[in-house]
């Protein structure tokens, strides 16, 4: 049986071509700060806080391969070499095998449509997680896919999660979400890319939400900041209210403020 961390998404690292500016960008956006991680100084990698919470960090990515700055979340596995075999035998790809780094193992994979991730075995089950309502953690993770049907039978099948479709109007669009429940807690979803975003060479991927007090104030900061705001401020029907931008560097990730009462 797994234990009730199996399957949750517990860090997020942000691989950046100017990690400075990143940490500047954020910091003010959010309020993160940082701190040094002892178990990997001759990487360069700094954990990101939001208040006393560690959340996630900052890998320096170098500009010459090409790649741009773009967000990892990484989801707790009980056996890290189990789920790398698991993985594989659904038809994603091991990229990084698993790697130890003092606190934990990780392992960077790809589903099948190619959207990237990390698994993680932590060494310490005692950490506690922030509460998802808390302004500058993140509270919710969404695969955008060439074929959301075929993603979501992947994750399920790998994690144990469970599905439910759902029929949504946002922003007077209908759409099939497929929505991820782990346990009695509603986790994520996935949804399809819109044909005319595959045309323009979008693929498949993770966006990361993060909690705000007000969307719409954080998106005019985004772009007072050197950012831009990529999809408008946005209600979502008894949900709360969303925006996805990108930071200087290039990396995207969502803005959420939840409606009155649905924290």
């Amino acid at each position: 049986m797994n234990s009730p961390d199996h399957g949750r998404f517990c860090w997020h690292d942000l691989m950046s071509t100017d990690p400075d500016a990143s940490l500047a960008f954020y910091g003010e956006l959010f309020g993160w700060t940082l701190k040094s991680f002892d178990a990997a100084p001759d990487h360069g990698y700094s954990m990101l806080c939001a208040g006393e919470h560690p959340i996630g960090g900052i890998v320096p990515l170098d500009p010459e391969q090409g790649i741009p700055s773009h967000w990892m979340p990484y989801i707790a596995v009980d056996a890290i070499e189990d789920a790398c075999t698991r993985v594989a035998e659904l038809g994603g790809g091991v990229c990084v095998p698993p790697t130890d780094v003092g606190p934990g193992i990780f392992a960077v994979v790809n589903d099948p449509q190619g959207g990237f991730f990390s698994v993680w075995q932590s060494k310490d089950t005692s950490r506690p997680e922030p509460d998802k309502g808390t302004p500058g953690v993140f509270c919710w993770h969404e695969c955008m896919s060439t074929d959301a049907d075929a993603t979501a039978a992947y994750y399920t099948d790998l994690f144990g999660w469970r599905l439910e479709l759902q029929q949504m109007n946002v922003g007077g669009v209908d759409m099939a979400y497929r929505l991820f429940h782990l346990g009695d807690e509603h986790h994520g979803g996935a949804l399809d890319l819109p044909a005319p975003a595959i045309e323009q060479g979008a693929r498949t991927h993770w966006l990361c939400y993060v909690n705000v007090d007000d969307v719409d104030v954080s998106a005019e900061r985004t772009v007072a900041l050197g950012g831009a705001v990529l999809c408008p401020c946005t209600d979502i029907p008894d949900t709360g209210r969303f925006c996805v931008i990108q930071d200087p560097q290039g990396g995207m990730i969502a803005l959420f403020t939840h409606a009155e009462g649905k924290a």
